[in-house]
């Protein structure tokens, strides 16, 4: 199956929901009410990888430029395996995001993804969370180079171990700043960084700590971050996909002349208008096409940025739940 296959069904189901609605309703408006049913992106997607991984259609890289690329996607790469690379490396190509070495090398990442993410939500963003987030990236930074440059074991200095656990519990308690605010929709880019970048440090410490028979802790809370990224992360696509039908509305006006169907997008700054001769019925099908093209765009947005990496972490809970079942129940890392 074609690893669009998810996308293709769903413009598929907004096509045949909206043949069933009747073309010549016009006392039922065409926003809210009849719009939320035709565009759920599947919360059921597998999580068992039957086909090769959905990362592999182009080049891996770790090259994060905030546009082709983001945090999320690259680190989406390397759980799948397609980007030869060992966690270290990806760990500090996102160091160089997070804490640039020169104003020459920063790229302004976090502007450029919210240039990105405005192509789906237009000026409907969350500004405040977004600085606040600006803010905590140097915080992050530090502590992820803090968790780099730890060694696995010592007597005298901060190990891995106590290192991932201070990453871990700032990020939980900070990752508020992506999951609650006014406008959720607008920080799915953020939000998908700031998980990788959680999942990527648990699952490193995982593998660290864990040798021949000794299975590390580590496993386990990587299984407990992954099953909350997961359930949040399908709701937030959905609710994405929700609220961008929900903000578009269909009018239809009737004359003795002329019929007018028109489509309001604030999201896209669009007014578009359909006139035909009374009753000959010509622009019935113009809200559903709108609907139609939109609904493509936005959900291939969601694949590329979110979708392929919610899969990933998909896949890695089923080795994750394996792991923590053999986890070791004494206090070792």
């Amino acid at each position: 199956m074609n690893a669009l296959a998810p996308l293709l069904l769903l413009v598929v189901v907004v096509a045949a929901h909206a043949a069933h609605l009747h073309p010549h309703d016009k006392n039922v408006p065409f926003g809210r009410a009849q719009l939320r049913p035709l565009a759920r992106i599947p919360a059921h997607w597998s999580r068992v990888r039957t086909n090769p991984s959905v990362f592999q259609d182009r080049e891996a890289s770790l090259d994060i430029d905030g546009k082709s690329s983001t945090i999320g996607t690259t680190v989406g790469y390397f759980l799948s395996g397609w980007l030869p690379s060992s966690s270290q490396e990806v760990i500090l190509a996102v160091l160089n995001i997070l804490l640039p070495s020169s104003p020459e090398e920063d790229i302004d990442y976090f502007e450029l993804i919210k240039e990105d993410v405005m192509r789906v939500v237009g000026d409907y963003i969350d500004q405040h969370n977004m600085d606040q987030l600006e803010a905590y990236k140097n915080d992050l930074g530090v502590l992820l180079k803090r968790y780099s440059e730890a060694p696995i074991h010592s007597d005298n200095y901060p190990d891995k171990n106590t290192m991932a656990n201070s990453l871990s519990t700032s990020l939980i308690a900070n990752r508020f700043l992506v999951e609650a605010g006014e406008r959720p929709q607008s920080m799915i880019l953020h939000y998908t960084d700031i998980a990788s970048i959680h999942i990527l440090v648990l699952k490193d410490a995982a593998d660290t700590y864990t040798n021949g028979s000794h299975i590390s802790r580590w496993w386990q809370d990587l299984d407990d971050q992954l099953a909350h990224y997961i359930d949040y992360g399908r709701r937030l696509q959905n609710d994405v996909v929700d609220w961008r039908n929900d903000m578009m509305d269909c009018s239809f006006e009737e004359t003795s002349k002329y019929d007018y169907w028109t489509v309001t997008d604030p999201v896209s700054n669009t007014v578009d208008e359909c006139k035909e001769l009374h009753d000959t019925h010509t622009c019935d099908d113009h809200c559903q096409a709108y609907q139609l093209h939109m609904n493509r765009e936005v959900t291939q947005f969601i694949w590329e940025y979110m979708g392929k990496s919610l899969r990933e972490w998909e896949t890695l809970k089923i080795q994750s739940e394996a792991m923590a079942k053999q986890a070791s129940r004494s206090w070792v890392p």
